[in-house]
């Protein structure tokens, strides 16, 4: 062994003998060995394929050194791929006005001292027009003690939703949901008031084609309503807790039995097993997982005669699954699936922001009613203020509907003049995945592509210098960077005593390799004749990696 030895120095020796100048950037060092090679391969896939010793009796400028070179070379720590499922964030805004009426102008609307006027708009002003027009509120909702009803038409980016079943789960019809907003203004003796009760947002669901009040239809378990600017699908409803939970589409389609979703972030979506309980009845198993290990399960009758779902929500993702069949020669089953991302219980009777209290809109034989329970025939959502009345409102003065819509009273510079109309200024942030639709803020947008050069963060440990003395050259498991001289640097100490490197009181500047040096690995020594030198060859050394 020790005749082994001597024949690898004599050739390290022989090298240094060869030994060329490097020359990188303000920093030049002496390179003995395949120095090039030895940088070139500090990374590998990603990580660090190198460990850094330092000496115990290091002066402080090795230390810095050595954490210099780790800094150098966790900046190279990154992967790179190429985009095939990607995402986007996209900052959508949108301005808008209503059609404005005159509050002091009889051609517009003659409201004397203590009357009222009701003021509506909507996503589609024929919608706006059926609900002042034609419809009629039960008598303890504000709105059905007005003097008067006015629409104002369009409000352009509140949002419509075109077909709310788009999966045909309950029917084939493009039904639709709307956004609306109202205002109850009061004429006290010339000044105006919006008091508590008088003003709401809502989200109502129509039959196709249908527009007024009376064709309105029942909310179910996996439609698309709008909501505050936002397409969401309905994951549950409950009565008896009364709430309706929503939640950001991710995949409405079939999942084969056995198979799952990856939903991302660690969770999946499994339909473990569909089970034939009668003729034409079925039983579905479905699994929320996280990393691998089940953290939510329902086992439940989905589809027949009652139309029975699945209804399953666990830490932001729901589930509905509103039907299931076995393939002709029943060897598996299928599930109709509706999966959902930040998902959020709504609680019907509680303030969903501050002085505006969630309600759901019922249709009773064609009356228009609120209600903070979860009853009746639910066709919508409303958020109602109940904050404190808003008295002798002027022109400039403005009121905010649900932190999403304002309505405001302008009069143009004319004392005879007192405009109400509303008006809408808002910006959202949506996610989308390749290939996706969303509505927002009544825009229809698809992410088609990203086009981008991907990166990939992961997590990775940079290596970290330790002293000689928690290091062996016999143990390495990897190459080593060996930072200071034999006077300061045990291993180096080594390596000089072995004859595979040669540095003394002299030495310039020197990046030397010792090929095989460390239990097979690769050995780069850093150092110089002085601490000064050494730091020389630690920069030649980053200004090569």
């Amino acid at each position: 062994m020790a005749m082994s030895m001597k024949k690898i120095g004599a050739i390290a020796v022989g090298g240094a003998m060869v030994a060329s100048a490097l020359a990188t950037g303000a920093f030049a060092a002496e390179k003995v060995g395949d120095v090039d090679a030895f940088a070139a391969d500090v990374v590998a896939d990603g990580n660090a394929n190198v460990d850094i010793v330092v000496g115990s009796n290091a002066a402080a400028l090795d230390v810095v050194s050595a954490a210099n070179i780790a800094a150098k070379i966790g900046s190279l720590m990154f992967t790179e791929g190429t985009v095939e499922n990607g995402a986007a964030t996209i900052s959508v805004k949108a301005e808008a006005e209503s059609d404005d009426i005159d509050l002091l102008d009889a051609d517009d609307i003659t409201l004397a001292s203590g009357e009222t006027v009701l003021l509506v708009a909507a996503a589609d002003g024929d919608y706006a027009d059926e609900m002042a027009e034609t419809t009629t509120y039960a008598s303890d909702v504000e709105f059905a003690t007005v003097t008067k009803k006015e629409t104002l038409g369009s409000l352009s980016t509140l949002t419509k939703v075109s077909d709310i079943d788009p999966s045909d789960w309950v029917d084939d019809d493009d039904n639709d949901a709307v956004e609306f907003v109202f205002a109850k203004i009061e004429n006290n003796s010339g000044e105006f008031d919006i008091n508590e009760e008088y003003a709401a947002y809502a989200t109502i669901a129509f039959a196709d084609d249908e527009e007024t009040f009376a064709n309105t239809i029942a909310l179910d378990e996996g439609y698309a309503i709008p909501f505050l600017g936002e397409e969401y699908r309905i994951v549950k409803i409950s009565s008896d807790d009364d709430y309706v939970a929503v939640g950001k589409e991710v995949f409405d389609g079939v999942i084969k039995e056995g198979e799952s979703y990856d939903i991302g972030n660690g969770y999946t979506v499994s339909v473990d097993s569909i089970l034939k309980s009668g003729d034409e009845d079925y039983k579905a198993n479905v699994k929320i997982l996280k990393d691998g290990k089940t953290v939510a399960e329902k086992f439940e009758a989905v589809g027949g005669d009652e139309g029975d779902q699945l209804k399953l929500i666990y830490n932001g993702v729901g589930v509905v699954v509103n039907e299931a069949w076995e393939n002709v020669g029943s060897d598996y089953g299928y599930a109709e699936t509706l999966i959902t991302t930040n998902t959020v219980q709504l609680d019907v009777g509680e303030e969903y922001i501050p002085d505006w209290e969630l309600n759901v809109v019922q249709n009773s034989t064609g009356t228009f009613g609120l209600d903070d329970e979860v009853t009746g025939t639910v066709v919508g959502l409303a958020l109602v203020y109940t904050g404190d009345d808003e008295e002798d409102l002027d022109s400039g003065d403005e009121f905010d509907i649900a932190d999403y819509v304002t309505l405001t009273l302008d009069d143009e510079d004319d004392d005879d003049k007192l405009k109400a109309f509303f008006k809408m200024d808002e910006s959202k942030e949506v996610s989308l995945a390749i290939g996706q639709n969303v509505n927002v803020l009544n825009a229809q947008i698809k992410l088609a592509e990203i086009d981008a050069e991907a990166k990939e963060a992961v997590v990775m440990t940079a290596p970290i210098a330790v002293l000689d003395s928690e290091a062996s050259l016999d143990a390495a498991d990897k190459g080593l960077i060996l930072v200071g001289g034999p006077v300061v640097n045990a291993l180096t100490a080594e390596l000089a005593d072995a004859g595979l490197v040669a540095i003394d009181n002299e030495s310039p500047a020197t990046l030397a390799v010792a090929a095989g040096a460390a239990n097979g690995n690769d050995v780069l020594v850093v150092a110089g004749g002085d601490r000064a030198a050494t730091e020389e060859a630690a920069e030649a050394l980053i200004d090569m990696l």
